[in-house]
């Protein structure tokens, strides 16, 4: 029956796209949550400690826009294969910089890394695109929850990989990232055997009055439920980064070891990824707009949890870091749904790549202030600051209420 082959066949492909995250995952917060530390270690210096978080995120803005537009013209297979063999390059990249002690080195590892890394959160959007709109949040949820794999491989492996580079005679710092350099490469080759057919032959989208021909940008963002999926997404990432960016060395400079940092960063990718199929199903019965309003009051509690910890209590960071990542959820699939909402798919993958884009800027924004706003105040005043931003998308859920 063709409808069964067709069935079938956009399982598989959403079947492949959750194993190519769920290695990409393992290896990008395996790197991501070490590159902090790799900065302090080369410079001395916990102000300059955000910046590879930032130029990772940079990278991932950049990445967003370019893959997304590439995938449309060579389409999602080819152009997902090519970001996250780049990733498995910037890791690579990192690793040098911890050899020869380089900091613009690392700056450019991680850009570069961020830059494939993209496809990662392309990924949904390409789920999201094989479903209908009543199955589409739980399509998106599930790419999303892929990511629980590595929120647990990742952080346990910081400690048994670190030890183990240290006793091959290498600098503990390098472990994390080799598992960076294996997760990206495995995935990259998975994309490019498994996404077969072109994904986008069987996307599910109202049908463009010039097809092959997008819409121009202003007039897609000016759509109402456009701008709110944009802000949503911003306002997660936003204060998701800046709080979580600071944590790995508020621990450390508290008498906090690798460990320590591992079980609550654990944590808090799990309340980022593993809630994600209650989240999906949410969002298909309730509305994406009703999960977004969710998502902003966790974030808030996440944050005011999270001022309770001015000594890196532990329990206090598992609880408060856990719900940041919760609260980050709730809005990603939210606002990721609320995109896709009537648009053919020129229009889709045209203002996808630019919402990431944004998101992506915004979130390297955060990790940039994150180590100012420590560096001159506390982790505490960090906290409070997350818990005024979080707030940002009520004006705009306000105002499309009724739409």
């Amino acid at each position: 029956m063709p409808t069964e082959v067709n069935a079938q066949t956009r399982n598989r492909l959403i079947g492949t796209l959750f194993a190519g995250n769920a290695l990409s995952s393992t290896a990008f917060i395996g790197v991501v949550t070490v590159s902090s530390l790799i900065a302090e270690q080369i410079t001395g210096s916990e102000s300059l400690s955000g910046l590879p978080n930032t130029m990772a995120t940079f990278g991932a803005a950049a990445g967003a826009a370019a893959l997304s537009a590439l995938g449309l013209r060579i389409g999602r297979r080819r152009s997902f294969t090519f970001g996250f063999a780049l990733a498995a390059a910037g890791t690579v990249l990192a690793a040098v910089s911890i050899g020869i002690g380089s900091l613009p080195v690392l700056l450019i590892a991680m850009a570069v890394l961020g830059f494939g890394r993209s496809v990662s959160q392309l990924a949904r959007f390409a789920a999201g695109d094989l479903r209908e709109s009543d199955r589409r949040a739980s399509a998106i949820s599930l790419i999303v929850w892929a990511a629980t794999i590595g929120a647990v491989a990742g952080p346990l492996l910081l400690g048994p990989t670190s030890a183990l580079a240290s006793r091959a005679g290498f600098d503990p710092l390098l472990g994390p990232t080799t598992v960076g350099v294996v997760g990206f490469t495995l995935a990259a080759i998975l994309m490019f055997i498994g996404l077969r057919p072109e994904p986008l032959t069987l996307t599910i989208a109202p049908e463009s009055p010039h097809p092959g021909e997008p819409s121009p940008l202003r007039e897609i963002l000016s759509i109402p439920t456009v701008r709110l999926a944009i802000v949503g997404l911003m306002t997660s990432q936003f204060v998701m980064v800046l709080i979580m960016t600071m944590t790995p060395l508020h621990i450390r400079a508290n008498d906090g070891h690798l460990g320590t940092i591992g079980i609550v960063m654990m944590a808090h990718t799990l309340g980022m990824f593993a809630i994600s199929p209650i989240t999906g199903r949410l969002v298909d019965r309730y509305g994406p707009r009703r999960i977004l309003m969710l998502a902003v009051v966790t974030l808030l509690g996440a944050s005011l949890i999270t001022t309770a910890a001015p000594s890196a209590d532990t329990a206090i960071l598992v609880v408060g870091l856990f719900f940041l990542g919760a609260g980050w959820n709730f809005g990603f699939v939210a606002s990721s749904t609320e995109l896709q909402i009537g648009l053919p798919v020129e229009d889709r993958l045209k203002v996808q790549g630019t919402a990431d884009a944004i998101t992506w800027i915004s979130g390297g924004l955060g990790a940039a202030m994150s180590g100012v706003i420590v560096a001159g105040s506390s982790y505490t005043m960090l906290a409070m600051v997350g818990a005024v931003l979080a707030l940002s998308p009520v004006v705009l859920l306000y105002r499309t209420r009724t739409i």
